[in-house]
Formats: C-alpha cells, sequence, structure tokens
C-alpha cells in the first residue's frame, strides 16, 4: 500500500544508504503503528537483510557498534548522537529444533524458546514477530508499507491486537508477550481478540518464570510512559498484576491504592501537556507516598513529618512494592530523596538549602501533582515553588581519586 509517513530524516538516510549498498532495508514494528494512530514514534526500529557485522562495514566502526548476545543486533549512531536499532531479519525456529527445555524454575513449558537468532527473509520475520499490528515494515525511499501477515492494517483500523500464528503457542514461545499485548490496550484502547484472550488466561502463571531483569526492563518502561495508572488498571484487570506485582494487587481496593492511581494519573495529565519531562522516580515516589503515609500516620493524604525513621518505612514499602522485580538502587536512592523533601515543601517544615538540592525540581514537581489532586491551583503552586534550571544547580560532588601517588625515587 503506498503511503508518505513522516519518518524521521536521519533513520530514512539509513535505510537509503543499507539499500545503495544492496540490502533490503525497512523501517520496522512500532513506529510504523503509531505513525498510522497519529502519534509519535519514540524511536524509528530498522529492520534489514544485512547481518550486523555488513551494517558495520556500511556505517564504519566509529558510527556503528554491535551489542547483545542472545539477540545480535547493531546500533547506528546519527547526527546529534542519535541512536538507531538495525536489527537483522530473523525466522521461527522450525519444528525440531532443540530450543526449549522441559522446565523453567518448576513451571512446565517444552516450548519456551532459548535461541531466536536465526537470519531469515523479511517475510519470515514479519511471522516470527509477536503481533499484527507489530508486523507492519515502510519503505520509505518506495513510500510503501508492507503487511506480509496481511492483517497488520486490518487490526490497527479495527482496534485488535491478534497474536501471530497459534496464541498459546506463541505466549509459551515468550511469556512476556501477554505483558506486552496488555500494555497494547492500555496505550492505544484496543481489544485482544476472542483466540488471543482465551490463549492469555490460562498461560499467565508461565510469567512467574521469567527471569527478573526481563520484567524490570517491562516495569521501568511502564513507569516511563505516560500511560502507567492505565497499564496497571488493565494489568489487574485481566489478572496478570499478581504475577507482575503481587504486592500492589493484594491492596488494590486499599485507600492507598486508590490515591496512588490518582497521583500518577495526575502525573501522566502533566507529561502529556508537556509541563514536566517524564521520570521514572517521582512514579516510584507516588507509588510509594500512599502506602507510606498509611504506615506513618495511618492514613493517607496527609504529608508525614520528616523524620529519621521515615527512611526505614519508605525502603519497607518500596521493597513491599516492586517484589520480584529489583528495580535499580540509584531509582530507590532518588525516590527516597524526592519523599524526604516533600514535607519541606508542602509546609510542614522551613529549608532555605531545599533550593540547593539537586532533587529539588523532581521534588517540586511531585509536590504540585499532589496539590492539584487535592484539589489545589496548579498555576499558584508553580508561582510558589519556582523551577531552578540546571545552570543553577549545585554542581555535583566530584569522586575521589584513589589512584596511588607515584612513589618517589
Amino acid at each position: 500500500m503506498k503511503s508518505d509517513l513522516p519518518i524521521s530524516s536521519q533513520a530514512c538516510s539509513i535505510v537509503t544508504r543499507l539499500q545503495e549498498n544492496g540490502f533490503e532495508t525497512y523501517i520496522v514494528g512500532g513506529a510504523i503503528r503509531d505513525l498510522l494512530l497519529g502519534r509519535t514514534p519514540k524511536d524509528f526500529d530498522i529492520g534489514t537483510s544485512a547481518t550486523p557485522e555488513e551494517v558495520r562495514c556500511v556505517f564504519g566502526r566509529r558510527s556503528c557498534r554491535i551489542i547483545g548476545k542472545r539477540f545480535r543486533l547493531a546500533h547506528v549512531f546519527g547526527r546529534g548522537n542519535q541512536l538507531f536499532e538495525v536489527s537483522t531479519f530473523r525466522r521461527a525456529p522450525r519444528a525440531g529444533e532443540e530450543n526449549t527445555p522441559k522446565k523453567t524454575d518448576g513451571i512446565p513449558n517444552e516450548n519456551l524458546l532459548l535461541t531466536d537468532n536465526e537470519f531469515g527473509t523479511a517475510q519470515e520475520d514479519a511471522f516470527r514477530r509477536d503481533f499484527s499490528v507489530n508486523s507492519l515494515f515502510y519503505d520509505p525511499v518506495k513510500k510503501e508499507i508492507l503487511d506480509f501477515t496481511g492483517m497488520g492494517l486490518a487490526d490497527i483500523s479495527r482496534r485488535i491486537v491478534r497474536a501471530i500464528g497459534d496464541p498459546a503457542l506463541r505466549f509459551e514461545e515468550d511469556p512476556v508477550r501477554m505483558l506486552r499485548a496488555l500494555k497494547l490496550v492500555a496505550q492505544f484502547d484496543f481489544e485482544l481478540d476472542n483466540d488471543t484472550e482465551n490463549a492469555l488466561f490460562p498461560r499467565l502463571p508461565l510469567l512467574s518464570a521469567v527471569a527478573s531483569s526481563r520484567l524490570n526492563l517491562e516495569l521501568e518502561k511502564i513507569l516511563l510512559s505516560d500511560y502507567s495508572d492505565r497499564h496497571l488498571e488493565v494489568m489487574h484487570d485481566y489478572g496478570l498484576l499478581k504475577y507482575f506485582l503481587p504486592h500492589l494487587d493484594e491492596r488494590w481496593s486499599s485507600e492507598a491504592c486508590r490515591y496512588a492511581m490518582k497521583l500518577l494519573f495526575e502525573r501522566n495529565c502533566r507529561i502529556e501537556e508537556k509541563y514536566y519531562r517524564p521520570s521514572i522516580s517521582i512514579a516510584c515516589a507516588l507509588l510509594v507516598l500512599p502506602f507510606a503515609e498509611a504506615l506513618l500516620s495511618g492514613d493517607v493524604g496527609l504529608i508525614y513529618r520528616r523524620g529519621r525513621e521515615n527512611r526505614a518505612v519508605f525502603e519497607e514499602v518500596f521493597k513491599d512494592i516492586f517484589h520480584p522485580m529489583p528495580l535499580m538502587v540509584r531509582l530507590r536512592d532518588a525516590s527516597i530523596r524526592i519523599l524526604d523533601l516533600l514535607p519541606q515543601l508542602l509546609g510542614t517544615e522551613k529549608s532555605r538549602d531545599i533550593f540547593r538540592n539537586r532533587m529539588y525540581n523532581h521534588a517540586r514537581e511531585a509536590a504540585i501533582i499532589i496539590g492539584v489532586v487535592s484539589g489545589l491551583d496548579p498555576e499558584e503552586l508553580a508561582k510558589r515553588w519556582p523551577q531552578i534550571s540546571e545552570v543553577d544547580m549545585p554542581p555535583k560532588p566530584r569522586k575521589k581519586d584513589f589512584r596511588k601517588s607515584p612513589v618517589r625515587k
């Protein structure tokens, strides 16, 4: 199908250069879906018949590097150090290939993929993908959309999430696909088709066998997005949240959880309206705050007083909510520093040094969100706490140099 989609000029130049060197190359995946839905893609992924080594030969070692072990691909750097992911077309493992274990962490799953790195054609790559709405390819040179599965364009127009092939097999091959299916439902207001939905429910326990590092990466993407509250809501409705964030699922009907969802919703609205940039640490702090307040004061919506015992409570709640995902220590520490600053901003304490704190802007945004949810005027709150530019921030402390001094002769 002919279509003139607004593709990044740098992505177009990468595709053109690979095609001029004799390699079949397209813009692939979610970027095409987003553009057809009238949204701006976060990035442009590129698929090609060239191997990672051949991509590096085309662009040179300075502009291209090969990454990955289980799934090798190339990163090409454009102007302004912008990064583009270039992957080689792959095929699904053929029947009879030894890819799967009999059990993973005690949960039987004979179809779990261990290797998925066999190169193939563009058509094989389309049928290897998870859902039809993610299987479209676009040639920016010929201005042509390629729908190899024959379902992608129709499912996008009908807003349907359909697994490619046997949905039960696709979820067993990679249980994370169930999480990604519900993310499409949450973000784009799609619906699961009947076969995909029927295959999803009995296979939800397979998520317990997925490596925590993979689930952790998905969690960070959810918290970074401006649909985080909707993602969690859809996962709870489909019964997936108890395998993803069980502590939050158990307390879903609590007052603390309802308040946390209100805070996340307001935070996402402000991101969408460009009032503040996305921040995982702010999202974490807003999720932790209501549960910490319930432990510290017995009620939510009341800002706790600052005290030494607070940090232990924050750490305990942080660990409970995000179990079993081990979020990075720097995210936990940044979130707790935001929570430490909130009492000073919201009036229970005053400090002149708060403007010199490097987490002030994040804490200011969290305080505005809390105020708006409480019914206060955001413009008045913004005047009360002026935003500090990065130039005015104190410099980061320099790390000590522990190298040994030269030995005197």
